[in-house]
């Protein structure tokens, strides 16, 4: 004799009326499969800004450059920068930046360890610059 391990109903057709009944309804299949297109929180892409941002990249990676081969090339502006910077003297700091004919606006932030320039255009863009010493 065979023996099922399921001891009454093996199928679910076969569950009496009373299970049915108390079981949830599938839920209707929805009418709309793919994402729509529609809902997208951001605005629409506009790339004139980034261009724009861009663009002006180039003459603030100008200036910064212009930092960095000054204190590449001189050893007196290099140690009295640092020397200003390691005295907390930040009036001393901007204006030897300043000397070397930087034109766009700079911020100086300065630890013990290294120097922070943030150089930026203040409608669009910037670029930091960390030295350490």
């Amino acid at each position: 004799m065979y023996y099922s391990y399921h001891p009454y109903y093996v199928n679910a057709q076969h569950y009496p009326l009373w299970m049915a009944v108390n079981q949830p309804s599938p839920a209707p299949p929805p009418k709309q499969i793919a994402m729509p297109t529609n809902n997208n929180p951001f605005p629409p892409v506009n790339t004139k800004r980034l261009k724009i941002s861009a663009k002006s990249m180039h003459s603030i990676m100008q200036q910064a450059q212009l930092l960095t081969d000054k204190i590449g090339a001189s050893e007196q502006f290099s140690h009295d920068l640092m020397d200003a910077a390691q005295l907390s003297n930040k009036t001393e700091v901007d204006r030897l930046i300043t000397s070397i004919g930087i034109t766009i606006k700079f911020e100086t932030k300065f630890t013990p360890s290294g120097i922070e320039v943030r150089f930026y255009e203040i409608a669009c863009c910037g670029l930091t610059v960390n030295l350490d010493w």
